[in-house]
């Protein structure tokens, strides 16, 4: 007897849970087992599909209902857990940032960007930034989500969650600029996720450097394809790896000539990576790090006039994950 099989979104799977069922993926038309049920997807499976633009993978057509149920608890859990660590008062912030991450884990898996895609990202990102702008984020919601970051996708999200933070701290209020350095930091590496997964392991083999040296103008390239994307966001992209010092690329800009919204989005992208880098690490040991590294770099990567204000947030973020560590013991 053969078996129907059912469309599941990629972007519905947490790469890191055990799965509720085996998972199939399907060439030249036969389905072929890919992971068995209790096993996780991997981030390392779940950024390749990205790269490659794979959308759905597939479960038995049985299993689909008690699937979906499993994707909605794990969801629900997600922000359980969240709010647990940041408090009720960010519940409405962490169901919205759920909300955007999905719009995000969709475009990041298209094979490549259209106006339709980016205008529902976009609006997305414009309620969400309404929100924010109304009730800014807190260090707590921050150091809850500091230790959620998997896939490529999570990491710009991250990075913007933290550069929307940061620019409130610097000043910047504007409904617009926010939005600007949202969808900045979004597509940041936009061009990276598209780069094939094997380049991006191989971090000693030319194709690597290659590629990490090309990625803004890439990414930059690509969005600049579709319709209505601001100028500044395209800035953001272009911009977030130029070092105040000179010595960043691709253009090696130096000073005020490199533009400021790039520069935030810069801080938070070094800080994340920080965080990623020293994963095996206790969260409150990667932050203190992250600290370290944006301290040590202020006046070189970064224009000095951020400072302190971007050092006593980030300090407060630390602040919170101590107090919750020594609350636990």
């Amino acid at each position: 007897m053969s078996q129907d099989y059912s469309e599941v979104l990629l972007s519905n799977i947490n790469p890191e849970k055990p799965l509720p069922a085996d998972l199939f993926v399907k060439i030249d038309g036969k389905f072929i087992k890919f992971r068995e049920k209790g096993d996780p997807l991997t981030t390392e499976r779940f950024d390749q599909f990205i790269s490659k633009g794979v959308k759905n993978l597939y479960i038995a057509s049985s299993l689909i209902m008690s699937f979906l149920e499993w994707v909605n608890e794990s969801k629900e859990k997600q922000i359980e857990e969240l709010i647990e660590l940041a408090g009720e008062e960010n519940r409405g912030f962490f169901a919205q940032e759920g909300e955007v991450r999905a719009s995000v884990y969709e475009t990041f898996l298209e094979q490549e960007l259209t106006n339709e895609v980016v205008d529902k990202l976009q609006t997305s990102v414009k309620g969400f930034v309404s929100n924010i702008s109304k009730n800014p984020i807190t260090a707590k919601a921050i150091a809850a989500l500091a230790d959620k970051n998997s896939t490529i996708a999570d990491h710009s999200i991250s990075v913007a969650n933290l550069a929307v933070y940061l620019a409130l701290v610097c000043g910047h209020g504007h409904q617009f600029v926010l939005e600007n350095i949202y969808m900045g930091s979004l597509f940041h590496d936009y061009g990276k996720a598209k780069i094939p997964v094997k380049e991006l392991n191989n971090t000693d083999g030319r194709l690597y450097s290659q590629a990490i040296q090309d990625h803004p103008e890439k990414s930059a390239k690509m969005i600049q394809k579709t319709e209505g994307m601001p100028p500044q966001v395209i800035n953001i992209v272009l911009q977030h790896h130029e070092q105040f010092n000179g010595h960043g690329y691709p253009a090696g800009l130096a000073g005020e000539d490199v533009y400021e919204l790039a520069q935030i989005v810069s801080i938070a992208n070094i800080f994340d990576n920080t965080l990623k880098e020293n994963a095996k690490q206790p969260v409150a040991e990667r932050v203190k790090r992250a600290i370290k590294v944006i301290e040590y770099d202020k006046g070189k990567n970064w224009n000095p006039k951020f400072f302190p204000r971007v050092t006593d947030a980030l300090k407060k973020i630390e602040e919170t994950i101590i107090e919750r560590e020594n609350q636990r013991l």
